[in-house]
């Protein structure tokens, strides 16, 4: 059994953000691809295989729980996240009254190359493997391990067991290069039409096109735990899934996920063409991230002609001083650029912010707010730095025993943040990034340009209710 447990819907898939997506302001479901990949790599005449998504489907715990029960499986598989592994274990503990010999793998970036201290801080009795690790690399081995020779164990990277009551932790020490060996997401076995693009109502798949990142940013995972070298899957390959999602399960909406998906300039322009060539472009649309230093005129207008609907932007901050001591390498003229660029093309824009930095006083994040509103982005998201385990940011407050790791597990960056580590109170972030949500969205200009662009009911549904879940958000304090 492989499963998102039910609770608060957080971004489990996404190792790098972890978000809590019910206090977001647009942030939507995103579809299981973890989940997928470990599905797909795991069916067999061997293995029989039960995927859930209990978030995505609003199912409770006992909903849960009676599964359980009724499949009775040997081995489950979780995702979790910074925020929500408290909880993920409690509802551990609740599995384990029902079958207390069944095995559980817990994976989420937590573990990745894990301090012992770290894990004695953590109540993990009753967890058998914690993976930190590419689990599309590791879930085969694993399983093949558990059940067959246990021996086996002591070979797979990414991975940590127990043995004799104590945690052998083995550490990642190179990463697979050959993201094109990789089966795609077994969506055969996800619910797809749970996963939608809320400005269109229809489904849209989640499809990874590379690993890693070659940036420096202070507070971020990416190069922890995917590494600093970025690698690609080939343009034919992610074609490939593109076409087979077109033509086997009906998906013409796609986010191309990867932690830059404009970082190699010559990938994205074969993949466009591809597009382009094949007549794809003419049904799909797809959105990916992007950094605001890696775009130029050529290259956006060849996403767009290729189907790009929006791109998603790390702004972070309308503070130049701020962007160089998080180690952004880009300034906010740049950022300017590239929404003047996004603009020109039609093409949409996400534009994040972050707040709440060791250095930060109310001068900078007043930068930001002035900064929003100068971009003009199609929607925000803003979020308080969290200092993720083994981050730059962490690294510093921790050693210099500003901050002790249980402060940070159980926090998200945006409504359950974790004690403030700038000079501002968290208190004051929180208001700060409120008050700014309610003065973007709620202007009479941004709330006729969104109605002109409703085309059918539902989308209008979709945006009424994503209004009133950013005021909800913005308004309880």
């Amino acid at each position: 059994m492989i499963i998102y447990p039910p609770g608060r819907a957080f971004q489990r898939g996404e190792d790098r953000c972890q978000v809590d997506i019910e206090s977001s302001f647009v942030n939507c479901c995103r579809a299981c691809n973890d989940l997928g990949y470990v599905a797909s790599c795991l069916k067999s005449p061997d293995y029989n295989v039960f995927l859930r998504d209990y978030q995505a489907e609003r199912l409770s715990l006992q909903d849960f729980l009676n599964d359980i029960k009724m499949y009775a499986p040997d081995i489950i598989f979780i995702s979790t996240t910074n925020g929500s592994i408290y909880y993920d274990l409690d509802v551990i503990s609740e599995v384990k009254k029902i079958k207390n010999n069944i095995a559980v793998i817990l994976k989420g970036a937590l573990f990745f190359n894990p301090h012992k201290e770290f894990l004695d801080k953590i109540n993990l009795s009753d967890i058998d493997y914690l993976i930190g690790g590419e689990i599309e690399f590791i879930i085969k081995g694993l399983i093949d391990a558990h059940f067959k020779d246990k021996s086996l164990l002591k070979n797979i990277q990414g991975i940590s067991y127990k043995q004799k009551n104590e945690w052998i932790i083995q550490n990642v020490t190179e990463f697979n290069q050959d993201l094109d060996s990789l089966p795609f997401p077994d969506r055969s076995l996800m619910k797809n039409e749970l996963y939608v693009n809320p400005a269109t109502n229809k489904p849209m798949a989640l499809i990874t096109t590379a690993k890693g990142c070659c940036f420096n940013c202070f507070y971020c995972l990416s190069p922890i735990i995917s590494g600093k070298k970025v690698r690609f899957r080939s343009s034919k390959s992610i074609f490939d899934e593109i076409k087979e999602c077109t033509e086997k399960y009906n998906i013409f909406e796609f986010f191309l996920k990867s932690d830059t998906f404009t970082a190699n300039r010559e990938r994205v322009i074969e993949l466009c063409k591809l597009l382009i060539n094949s007549g794809l472009n003419k049904t799909i649309s797809w959105t990916a991230t992007a950094r605001v230093d890696t775009i130029d005129d050529e290259l956006v207008k060849i996403m767009k002609d290729s189907g790009c609907k929006l791109l998603a932007f790390g702004f972070e901050s309308g503070s130049n001083e701020s962007l160089k001591k998080m180690k952004k390498g880009t300034t906010i003229e740049q950022n300017c650029r590239a929404a003047k660029l996004c603009k020109k093309y039609d093409i949409k824009i996400l534009g994040h912010f972050l707040i709440g930095f060791p250095w930060e006083n109310e001068t900078h994040i007043e930068e930001t707010k002035k900064h929003i509103f100068e971009l003009d982005a199609d929607y925000i998201e803003i979020s308080v730095v969290v200092p993720y385990y083994k981050t730059p940011v962490y690294e510093e407050l921790f050693f210099d025993k500003e901050i002790d790791i249980s402060d940070i597990l159980g926090h998200d960056s945006y409504k359950n943040i974790t004690n403030s580590i700038s000079k501002l109170s968290s208190k004051q972030l929180l208001k700060f990034k409120k008050d700014i949500a309610l003065k973007f969205y709620l202007r009479p200009s941004y709330i006729i340009k969104k109605f002109k662009q409703i085309k059918s009911p539902l989308v209008l549904k979709n945006y009424i209710y994503y209004g009133f879940r950013m005021i909800k958000n913005s308004i309880i304090r």
